[in-house]
């Protein structure tokens, strides 16, 4: 689809454009492939730049790392992306999931996928992290930022809320060399389609259309609203500065 956006951006010409991907893109296996692309877009008469961000650096309450591009047309300084906001080294701790998601206090209809042990635990420092349990899916630390928000989620790729606090004590329990458990982890419930557009930073009200299941991949494929406000107001600053040197 990179092909598709550089033909879009050629027959469009805006001033400046915004694209955004996976940080696999940049990876060196894909250098040359993503060096071809910059290529392109500098050919038909676009200065770029590109860095990947953390959303959760930005406001949002996921840990979320995606590839930005900027480009902008008869710019006479290069664009500089907007510095961090929230976490280490800024004025405002990262944003908490529990902010928005509450032990207790589902939002949203409710997603039957159940949540189980895993036969063979992949221990981490961190609870929260590695895998637990079965699936992609992830407990959710409500102190901290949430994991990404999976587009292929819907089933056991949906994150979940440890609604009795199980997870720090049966992560301690396999720390301390206990056996895994089997079956069902009761404790666990899937996050809801407006649970997980919150943790995007979608509006509250915001309607997705489709099957639930297209929802899951709306919300999971998109940036995250907040993030790109403020990517958006920086370009838009941008370009206003450099005409009005100009």
């Amino acid at each position: 689809m990179t092909g598709e956006f550089v033909r879009a951006v050629r027959d469009a010409r805006p001033t400046a454009f915004l694209m955004e991907n996976v940080p696999g893109l940049a990876a060196s296996s894909r250098a040359e492939y993503f060096a071809s692309l910059l290529h392109q877009l500098r050919t038909i008469g676009y200065t770029t730049v590109w860095k990947v961000l953390n959303a959760a650096e930005y406001g949002v309450p996921q840990t979320r790392r995606r590839l930005f591009v900027v480009g902008t047309r008869k710019s006479s300084k290069q664009f500089v992306f907007p510095a961090a906001t929230h976490g280490p080294g800024t004025s405002l701790s990262f944003v908490p999931s529990g902010r928005y998601l509450k032990r207790g206090k589902m939002l949203g209809d409710a997603n039957e996928s159940i949540v189980v042990y895993a036969k063979r635990p992949d221990l981490r420092p961190n609870p929260y992290h590695g895998q637990l349990f079965n699936g992609g899916g992830r407990p959710v630390d409500l102190a901290a930022p949430c994991h990404t928000i999976l587009a292929s989620a819907g089933g056991n790729k949906t994150h979940f809320i440890d609604e009795e606090d199980e997870v720090p004590p049966y992560h301690k329990h396999l720390k301390r060399g206990g056996k895994p458990k089997n079956g069902v982890f009761s404790s666990g419930r899937r996050l809801t389609t407006v649970e997980c557009a919150l943790i995007q930073t979608f509006a509250a009200n915001m309607k997705f259309a489709g099957s639930r299941s297209k929802q899951y991949t709306q919300i999971g494929n998109a940036v995250p609203p907040k993030l790109a406000e403020v990517l958006g107001k920086a370009i838009f600053e941008h370009i206003s500065k450099d005409r009005s040197a100009g």
